[in-house]
């Protein structure tokens, strides 16, 4: 789950001052609380070479051997494998079991055997993760093996088969699965389906597929319709039309987005049905059938009753009471119209929402920049929101207004970081390398202070201007900052004294529990924010329907943070509806952006830190859209 800058996992790790170290060792014949803070101290700063994580993994007492196990997993260094090794053979269960997670964290494929092994562990629960770490690896050595336990006699055993043949995605396994898509178990069957989504072989899996289109568990039908359009054949669309009309909005949304990927080949009768659900009642649907119209030309460049159909519903949607769909549906038509839609939509440049002016700005970088550059540099100016500011230079990138490019490098010294990082990505898009030299002393300014997207914004803007090797250089000699030894409470590494939080949000309450023993320092982090308020009257910024809704940024753009990055905690939870976790850009780039699943994502177990589950409210949470904010957090004790 990504915030709005991608960028690629970095380590920013100091090395260890002597006061450290010999705290480390007087800590060493200190009881367990003391020794726990040590070895948490020792993750926080991502220091293996020191040998502290390494000797607690012989440590005498369990606890400590399963905790050192999950510090190395979350470093994620494959030079630990051979010290993880051999607590696969530890006679406590759980310290297995945190070896074997480890394992599968790092992902290198020497721990092959070794995990294979474990697939006979007389702890199922090692067993389960054996296969888990398995498909983490990658290895499609291990493929035959996995595959074999869909026939396995316990229903958690074939589900984790499936998934793991999913990070596989090897076609050696497309018989067996195919062979289990009848599973009795419905937690199998949908795992089963998604499985299938990786191996492409429409003449064998768009049928099945289909025949799930039916099941009575809205999980099967709503991945069978993933995996369908992820077969991208023209013979899905007649099965995903027929989908249009369940009752289900989370499989009516996977059925739109399953005819978009199968893109062009979409009949007019596909696309007008489509059109239809620009008139359901749950805006979650109208926004994902506005996005499919505006993503694929060739559906409103048709025939001309097809097309006349599409742009007349689209024109009738500007008014849409959802912020979200009248943004998408503006950008549509200025996608298929160009400067043809400007008197349509630019009212929508005053719209009462952010997102649905921001969504038209990002659009207007789709045309000419004749037509683009006025109405976009107009939106430069100090003053605007800075949500619409940032887009409106990343469109004049996409424009190619090489004439803005003086605008866009007085940007750079810009007093929001932000907008900083968005005028050296539109600087990128426009190719001027006569900027290098302003972005670096740009990034040097703000690496001590500015949040991680940003950071990762300039330092992108520099990959593609100056190439990897000079803006990697550039990190290096500007690391962010490393924690201090000093920064590190008492009870650093142990579960907070807290229990939940209730989110009083515009659309209604939703409440969370915490998972203080899983993750106590992003539980920490989280209720520190809320108690001096920091999230009160902050925008759900992002809303991906069947997927994630997402708050935490108090400048609303996706980007924002509070200052600084905490580390990832991984563990061994699982991504199921209801379940909270931390945004990042990034490994370590947590801050205060957080996002609750609407629906399962076995795709994140492992990858993002989860942090609290929601325990009432979810029927809040799948009605939140673009623009409703959290009003107030209140913590549970």
């Amino acid at each position: 789950m990504t915030r709005r800058f991608r960028s690629a996992p970095r380590l920013a790790v100091a090395a260890a001052g002597a006061a450290l170290a010999l705290a480390a060792a007087a800590a060493w014949c200190e009881p367990p609380p003391a020794k726990l803070r040590t070895l948490a101290i020792a993750e926080d700063q991502r220091r293996y070479a020191d040998g502290v994580l390494k000797r607690f993994l012989a440590d005498p007492d369990v606890e400590l051997r399963a905790r050192a196990a999950l510090a190395v997993g979350r470093l994620q260094d494959s030079v630990a494998v051979p010290d993880l090794l051999p607590l696969l053979q530890d006679t406590a269960p759980e310290v297995r079991r945190e070896a074997v997670f480890a394992l599968g964290q790092i992902g290198h494929r020497s721990a092959r055997s070794a995990l294979e092994a474990r697939l006979a562990d007389p702890d199922a629960e090692s067993a389960l993760l054996a296969i888990e770490a398995l498909g983490k690896l990658g290895d499609r050595g291990a493929t035959a093996k996995v595959a074999g336990f869909l026939t396995s006699a316990t229903p958690a055993v074939r589900s984790e088969a499936a998934v793991a043949l999913w990070r596989l995605a090897d076609s050696t396994a497309l018989g067996r699965l195919l062979a289990a898509h009848s599973d009795a178990d419905p937690e199998v069957r949908w795992r089963v389906l998604y499985a299938l989504e990786k191996i492409v072989d429409p003449d064998r899996v768009v049928l099945i597929g289909a025949l799930h289109l039916a099941d009575d568990e809205w999980t099967s039908r709503a991945a069978a319709a993933r995996t369908i359009g992820r077969q991208k054949s023209p013979r899905g669309v007649a099965y995903l039309v027929q989908t249009l009309n369940d009752a289900d909005v989370r499989v009516l949304v996977n059925a739109i987005r399953g005819i978009q990927q199968i893109a062009d080949s979409a009949s007019a009768l596909s696309v007008t049905e489509i059109v239809r659900r620009l008139g359901h009642a749950h805006p979650y649907v109208r926004v994902t059938a506005a996005t499919a119209l505006a993503d694929r030309f060739a559906w409103v460049a048709g025939d001309s009753v097809t097309r006349r159909t599409v742009l007349d519903s689209l024109r009738v949607h500007l008014r849409d009471p959802d912020p979200a769909t009248r943004g998408a549906c503006g950008r549509a038509l200025l996608i298929h119209l160009k400067a043809g839609a400007l008197a349509e939509v630019t009212p929508l440049l005053a719209d009462s929402s952010l997102y649905t002016r921001v969504a038209v700005i990002g659009a207007l970088g789709s045309l000419p920049a004749r037509d683009a550059v006025p109405l976009l540099s107009a939106r430069l100016a100090p003053g605007t929101p800075l949500f619409e500011r940032m887009t409106a230079a990343e469109a004049l990138g996409s424009a190619g207004a090489k004439e803005l490019v003086p605008a866009l490098r007085s940007g750079l010294a810009d007093s929001s970081a932000l907008y900083v990082a968005a005028s050296a990505g539109a600087l990128a898009a426009l190719g001027d390398r006569a900027s290098v030299r302003a972005l670096s002393a740009a990034y040097a300014r703000r690496v001590a202070e500015a949040d991680a997207d940003a950071r990762i914004g300039i330092r992108d803007a520099l990959r593609e201007l100056a190439g990897r090797a000079y803006a990697d250089s550039l990190e290096r000699a500007h690391p962010a900052p490393a924690p201090r030894a000093a920064d590190y409470p008492d009870d650093f590494g142990r579960p907070p004294a807290v229990r939940g939080a209730v989110l009083h949000t515009s659309a209604g309450d939703v409440e969370w529990s915490f998972y203080g023993k899983e993750a106590p320092e992003t539980v920490k982090n989280f209720v520190r924010l809320a108690e001096r308020g920091y999230f009160d009257g902050v925008y759900v910024h992002r809303v991906v329907p069947n997927f994630v809704i997402q708050d935490g940024d108090p400048t609303g753009t996706g980007s924002g943070g509070p200052g600084y990055t905490i580390r990832c905690e991984y563990q061994r939870l699982r991504y199921e509806p209801g379940m909270v976790g931390m945004a990042l850009s990034g490994k370590d780039t947590g801050g205060s952006q957080w996002f609750v699943t609407h629906s399962p994502q076995p795709h994140l177990n492992g990858r993002y830190t989860i942090f609290a589950r929601v325990v009432r409210g979810m029927d809040v949470v799948e009605r939140i859209v673009q623009g409703d904010r959290v009003l107030k957090v209140e913590i549970l004790r």
